[in-house]
């Protein structure tokens, strides 16, 4: 850990001089003003406005609601990363995972097989496994409204006002399955404005991206906004027995909001959502290593495989909320209630030959309800508070076979989860700089399971049936000091809780057993400042996550899933976040992040399996750096954008198997874009992983199988994008 942090330290000093001698490189008072991204929930406008008079170059102030109320970023004692809309499209985020060029400490990807699956890892703490009886580590929100399953939950990014990643556990204000962090997916508000916007996107592999935005008013107070868009692009596997190319994207998907008065003080904003993906199955290489320990392809080719099934995979999902916000003078009255659903039924070639060694059948049916009710302080004061109450229920029924060499019994599973939570969190100023938060939440979690195992001939095999309860209360302290008015320092200690389950995977009554809640302790300290008149950003923290209990799940050299409790570990590392406005119309930013990972409190038969070795899905080392630069034309603006990340390598399998490791790689993207000031329309090209890599996002190395395979991320790929506004 001493090695990472000295030089990561050293690294952010001479990151962080460099910003500042490039800022004091122009008079503040000769500039104009930035031409940066605005501040969050602002769009930018198609066309500008000349410059009237001469201001300071500063940074956008960004505004953040990660505490349940508005507040400046740097002012919240929690590490965060956003993104508005206009940052989102300069850096072509067009995808949850792609936020992964701008968050430190972050592994997010498409999870193994699954074209809308999302798996997400913050500080080394998360969970691959997509079925429904395990849950995520890290939060996805949509409008405040908790998304429940991998599956489904990689977003398209279109209509969005901002996204937030919070990183560190959230379990106070956000509940269930927050042990690693949150990501906060928040859409476009009704303004009342009228417009119709249509973007589209052309580039290789066939790819033809269409979408309509529109917003406007119905009567006198009724506003509504929305989207339509559909994505699709071919695929970038060929599949040497059929001839045919795998992997392609086919994906539909409409989102709208509408937002009223209701009565004398309230607000009402009803938001609803479909999605539907048709992309079809995905496909995975099969690999090997070479005498000399590097990794080659099967088939000569990253990008070959083969297959003896057509497969399948469909998606529809849909979501509806409704928020109401009142004024009661001293609170704010906020419910939100919500109502989700997911089907999703696929067949799975996963083991990259022509022989039936292994395939998964699925067909996941799920329904989720909640009602959020939260009070928020609005006296004025050294004191703020918010509280709440919270209930979930969830149902998820599903077929499931595994097909290994030869047809398999299928098992009917069944599950569901019913959730409650009280919870409040304040602050106290005791003095204009120093303020303390307290918070605390307390959780009750049941889940009853079933599962019916029959036989290919049609005979029972056999059921098994479980149910339990978790109780858990949480909380939180951080006390934050403004060391000057805009530097400030905060010491935080956060507890989180993911309750237990059980092993939906399991193809035998032994294996279907229970794994027990696991449960994180987090201690972080950190400095957020905006120097030189705002023209530096700069932030910095150092944290440490006392892990118990991780459920840890894994596949035997069989083919055998399992999910353990087998040991706890500890994670610390250093993470740096930094942006400069250096010119009106230049914006550089960059960041690092450090994870030193050991695992401890395993018993002594399984010290073979955890003493010395590395967590999945941790790389101890990455980086990041981003530019803009607005280059100003006669009559029109063009916009160059540019973003590298660098990651060590990581594991994916707690095996830790060399085959299906990803490597230390340098991934780039950039964008170009050509926006006339007087016209309604822009145009920009753009290209993704312009160094080419073919890493792997995932696989399966299962010896007794003979499978070793790899989901390769995509090869390089670029377009056009063209927007226009009626």
């Amino acid at each position: 850990m001493s090695m990472y942090l000295s030089r990561n330290l050293l690294a952010s000093s001479i990151f962080l001089a460099m910003l500042a001698t490039q800022a004091y490189a122009q008079d503040p008072a000769s500039s104009t003003p930035s031409n940066g991204a605005p501040a969050a929930g602002q769009e930018s406008p198609t066309s500008q406005a000349p410059v009237a008079e001469k201001k300071a170059v500063q940074l956008q102030n960004v505004t953040v609601t990660a505490q349940r109320r508005q507040e400046s970023v740097q002012k919240v004692p929690i590490s965060i990363t956003t993104l508005d809309s206009i940052q989102l499209q300069r850096m072509n985020v067009t995808r949850i995972d792609d936020m992964k060029f701008v968050v430190p400490n972050v592994v997010i990807e498409q999870n193994t097989a699954l074209n809308t699956g999302l798996k997400i890892f913050m500080r080394g703490v998360g969970q691959d496994e997509s079925m429904f009886t395990a849950e995520p580590a890290v939060g996805l929100y949509l409008n405040d409204v908790y998304i429940p399953r991998m599956t489904g939950a990689m977003l398209s990014v279109f209509d969005v006002e901002r996204i937030e990643v919070l990183r560190g556990p959230q379990g106070t204000l956000f509940g269930r399955n927050a042990t690693g962090g949150a990501i906060r997916y928040i859409t476009k508000k009704p303004t009342g404005e009228t417009y119709l916007k249509l973007n589209a996107s052309v580039g290789n592999y066939g790819r033809r991206d269409l979408g309509l935005n529109f917003s406007t008013r119905l009567g006198k107070d009724i506003d509504v906004t929305g989207a339509v868009m559909s994505s699709n692009r071919a695929g970038y596997i060929h599949d040497l027995t059929h001839n045919r190319d795998v992997n392609n994207v086919h994906q539909n998907a409409a989102r709208t909001t509408v937002a009223m008065p209701w009565g004398d003080s309230t607000y009402a904003t009803l938001n609803l959502d479909y999605t539907r993906d048709t992309s079809g199955a995905t496909y995975a290489v099969p690999v090997k290593l070479d005498t000399n320990g590097k990794l080659v392809p099967v088939l000569g080719s990253f990008y070959d495989t083969r297959t003896n099934t057509p497969g399948s995979n469909i998606l529809r999902s849909w979501g509806s909320s409704l928020t109401t916000d009142t004024d009661l003078g001293t609170v704010s009255l906020r419910n939100v209630l919500s109502a989700r659903g997911l089907d999703n039924e696929f067949y799975e070639d996963l083991d990259g030959t022509e022989q039936t060694r292994y395939h998964l059948y699925q067909n996941q049916k799920e329904r989720s309800y909640s009602y959020e009710a939260q009070l928020i302080s609005q006296l004025t004061g050294p004191f703020s508070w918010v509280g709440g109450f919270y209930a979930f229920r969830e149902t998820n029924s599903q077929p499931t076979r595994n097909d290994i060499f030869g047809p398999g019994a299928t098992n009917y599973i069944s599950q569901q989860d019913n959730a409650y939570a009280l919870y409040w969190q304040g602050d106290y100023a005791f003095t204009d700089r120093l303020k303390l938060t307290g918070g605390a939440r307390y959780s009750i979690e049941k889940k009853d399971f079933l599962v019916v195992s029959v036989r290919p001939n049609g005979s029972q095999a056999f059921t098994v049936a479980k149910s339990n309860r978790w109780k858990r209360p949480d909380w939180k302290l951080a006390l934050d000091y403004d060391f000057a008015e805009n530097v400030m320092g905060y010491a935080s200690l956060t507890t989180g809780f993911k309750s237990g389950g059980f092993n939906g995977r399991g193809t035998t009554v032994a294996a279907l057993g229970s794994f027990n809640a696991e449960t994180l302790t987090a201690y972080e300290m950190g400095i957020k400042s905006s120097l030189l008149d705002n023209r530096v950003r700069f932030n910095i923290d150092y944290y440490r996550n006392d892990y118990a209990g991780i459920q840890l799940s894994a596949v035997d050299p069989n083919g055998v899933f399992s999910v353990t409790n087998a040991t706890g570990a500890v994670l610390s590392g250093v993470e740096m976040d930094a942006q400069a406005q250096v010119t009106d119309a230049w914006q550089v930013g960059g960041g690092f992040g450090t994870i030193d990972a050991k695992y401890q409190n395993y018993a002594p038969v399984n010290a073979a399996t955890f003493a010395g070795m590395d967590l999945k899905d941790a790389p101890k080392f990455q980086w990041h750096l981003s530019t803009t630069y607005i280059q100003s034309l006669a009559n029109a603006d063009l916009i160059w954008t540019a973003a590298v990340k660098y990651t060590d390598k990581y594991y994916e399998n707690q095996a830790l198997s060399p085959i299906i490791m990803t490597p230390t790689h340098l991934d780039a993207r950039a964008r170009i874009s050509y926006e006339p000031r007087n016209a309604n329309w822009s145009v920009a090209l753009w290209g993704n992983n312009l160094t080419n890599n073919h890493i792997s996002a995932g696989g399966f190395d299962i010896a007794g199988l003979g499978i070793a395979v790899i989901y390769p991320t995509m090869p390089r790929t670029y377009g056009v994008d063209f927007k226009y506004r009626f």
